[in-house]
Parts: C-alpha cells; sequence; structure tokens
C-alpha cells in the first residue's frame, strides 16, 4: 500500500504557530492514542496545547482558547488517514493534567452507566478499566520494564479478584452495546481470557495470569500498521491483507526484543501474539499451524488457543467502520458456524457458559419492575424508558 505524507496546510500556518522539533527534543512530548484522543470529543475545555507533529515541525494546533469539537475532528481526520508521518502530542509537563481529564471523563461515564442499566456488574467493569489502562501503556509507552510491570499487575488483579465467569462476560457483552466509546479490545480480550483460563477451564493462577497478559499484549503489532489500513471500509488488496497479517509477527518481534531489553514478560505471551489467528483446522496465519501444541509440533499453544476464542468473540460484539456490532447471541452463533477454527474442548466450555450467561441475563431483564429500567441522564434528571410490555 502506498502511503501518503501529510502536508501542513496554509491556513494551518497561518493560524497556529509551528517550530521545528529535533529527534533529540521529542522526549519533551507524549504521543497519544487515537482511542484516548477521541474522549476530548467529550468535553468543554482544555488547560494545555495539543499538538499535532508532521515530520520534524510541531503544530500548536489546539490550545485552551481555540479549543474545538471541530478541530478535534480535524486531528481525528488526518490521524485516520493513510499519514505515515503524523503524531499527536501533549508537553511532557502537561500530560498528567491529560490523563487526569481522560480519567474524570472516564469515571463519569462508568457511573452513568451503571446507574443506566442495573444489570451490569461494577466489579467487572472496574477490572477491565484496570486492564484497559494497562493497555493504552503500551500503546503510548512502547513495552518498557515499567509498562510491562503494570500489564502484570493489572492481569494479576484480575485473576485475584474473578467473579462468576457468567457476570463477567455478560457484563462485557452489555457495556459495548451500552457505550461503545468505553470498550478496549486488548482489555477485553484479556478480561474473557483470563476468564476462561481460570474459571471454564480451572488452570492454574499462574497460567491464568500469563493466559491474560496474552490478550493484554495479543494486538501489540498493530502499532506497527497504519490506522488508515486498521479502519479500512471495505475489503482489503491482497497486498493489503499481507500488511495486516503482519501484526502477528511484528508483535512477536517487538515483544521478544523487549524481553531482551530486561521487561518481564514471558515468552509464552509473546507467542500468543504470533498465533492468535491460527486456527485449529490449520487454516489461520501466519504459519498455518493447527492441533494443540501439547500434541503435535506444528501445534498451536494453550494459550493461543484461548486468546483466539476471547479474540473472536471480543471483536464481534464490536462496531467497526467495515461492519456492525452483533449482539451476544448473534456473535455466538457466528462463532458456532466456525467451530472447526477453535480447540473443540475449550471452545464447548465457552460455548456453555455463553450460552447459560445469555439465559441469566434475558431472565434478570424479564424481572425489571414492569419491564422498566432507570435512567439518570445528567442535568435532566431521572426518567423511566420502558423496555417490555
Amino acid at each position: 500500500m502506498k502511503m501518503k505524507r501529510y502536508t501542513i496546510s496554509k491556513e494551518t500556518r497561518t493560524r497556529c504557530r509551528i517550530f521545528h522539533v529535533s529527534q533529540a527534543d521529542m522526549h519533551q512530548f507524549q504521543s497519544i492514542s487515537l482511542e484516548l484522543f477521541h474522549y476530548l470529543l467529550e468535553i468543554k475545555s482544555i488547560d494545555f496545547t495539543i499538538y499535532f507533529r508532521v515530520d520534524d515541525e510541531m503544530i500548536e494546533f489546539i490550545d485552551a482558547a481555540s479549543f474545538s469539537h471541530q478541530l478535534v475532528h480535524q486531528i481525528i481526520a488526518a490521524r485516520n488517514r493513510d499519514y505515515h508521518n503524523v503524531d499527536i502530542c501533549v508537553a511532557q509537563k502537561d500530560f498528567k493534567r491529560f490523563e487526569a481529564l481522560i480519567s474524570d471523563v472516564r469515571e463519569k461515564k462508568i457511573d452513568l452507566l451503571l446507574r443506566r442499566d442495573p444489570l451490569l456488574d461494577a466489579q467487572v467493569i472496574r477490572s477491565f478499566v484496570n486492564l484497559s489502562r494497562a493497555s493504552q501503556m503500551m500503546v503510548r509507552g512502547g513495552l518498557s520494564p515499567v509498562v510491562a510491570a503494570q500489564a502484570r499487575e493489572a492481569a494479576g488483579v484480575l485473576v485475584n479478584n474473578l467473579m462468576e465467569c457468567e457476570v463477567a462476560v455478560g457484563t462485557l457483552s452489555r457495556m459495548v452495546r451500552a457505550d461503545p466509546t468505553l470498550y478496549d479490545h486488548s482489555a477485553s480480550v484479556a478480561m474473557l481470557s483470563g476468564v476462561i483460563a481460570r474459571t471454564m477451564l480451572g488452570r492454574s493462577r499462574e497460567d491464568s495470569v500469563l493466559i491474560t497478559q496474552g490478550g493484554l499484549y495479543h494486538d501489540v503489532g498493530k502499532t506497527c500498521v497504519p490506522h488508515s489500513l486498521l479502519n479500512k471500509p471495505g475489503r482489503f488488496t491482497p497486498d493489503e491483507y499481507e500488511r495486516m497479517k503482519s501484526h502477528t509477527t511484528l508483535g512477536y518481534e517487538e515483544i521478544c526484543r523487549a524481553i531482551d531489553q530486561g521487561s518481564v514478560i514471558d515468552r509464552n505471551v509473546a507467542r500468543v501474539a504470533l498465533e492468535h489467528h491460527e486456527k485449529f483446522n490449520g487454516l489461520g496465519y501466519p504459519f498455518g499451524r493447527k492441533g494443540r501444541a501439547e500434541e503435535q509440533e506444528d501445534g498451536i499453544h494453550l494459550f493461543s488457543r484461548v486468546v483466539s476464542i476471547a479474540d473472536v468473540y471480543s471483536a464481534l460484539l464490536m462496531k467497526r467502520v467495515y461492519k456492525e456490532a452483533y449482539d451476544a447471541r448473534d456473535a455466538l452463533k457466528i462463532m458456532q458456524d466456525s467451530a472447526a477454527d477453535y480447540d473443540p474442548i475449550i471452545f464447548r466450555n465457552f460455548e456453555k457458559n455463553v450460552q447459560k450467561t445469555l439465559v441469566r441475563f434475558e431472565a434478570l431483564e424479564k424481572k425489571q419492575p414492569n419491564g422498566k429500567i432507570i435512567i439518570v441522564d445528567p442535568g435532566i434528571g431521572t426518567r423511566i424508558r420502558k423496555t417490555s410490555a
């Protein structure tokens, strides 16, 4: 795929202060992931400056006085296109203020979500947010020893506090439908993987923590794939598909490099990044491995077989530019139709527990008084929406 270079417009050069920044000076700025940057659409003002880097020029694109959602959308549009020479930044000295603002937005959204839907479990949501913080650290900070320690801690906290698997799976499934902006795919895959390992398969705490970490790290290679390709609405060309598939080997290499540089990450976590698109029937990529690694030389590792199921289920629940979101029942049906892709023992356990979850939550919905759910809208007050006859 031919990559384009972003060119700063005359209008931007007239409106904004622009200055040269050397590679040595880049440590003064902190990159911001597009996922976190979207949260600025939820607020009315900022007390810091948003920079948009183009090659070695830094643009003071949005400051406190000029903040508007229109300017935020302009950066999002540019970052989503196939430009490889751009980045969103804040000054290092302002990063804690940016983090505090994003954290405040997230907390308000979570609080509203829990009030809107009484069937969501607060502990599951809080554990998910903890994993999401670790996921976002990987996006913005690479795989440093500090990031690896945060990921390990978040995985350990999840496994130590695991709730009933139906509660976890059901809450995650409902959360993505209720507020997609809160959803973090890698955090979801990590939580689902931990639940599958510990409560559905009865794996040890140590294995469950590593499998949860495998879920967090599984897509780290996508940081090396252009946003325009990740968000392409149509079909991939053959070259684009090969580029997309490379995120498995790129992620594996990135994790191995971090391990060699001192990050405490288990080698099998790197293997998950490499194998999470392999299929039990041998029709996956990048190597076409099949079966179980414990039974044959070209088999797929247990950790990867767990994460692959969590990855597909989570992806089906999400709305993307190239697909609609599926509800939990439809997502499970799609996976059942492709059951040969997955380890049959793990998938049977997963399938059985998701079906129990659906039955449980449907029964709880019917018990809502008069078929009504209380919705609290800030600034409006409480109103009642009838959801069933």
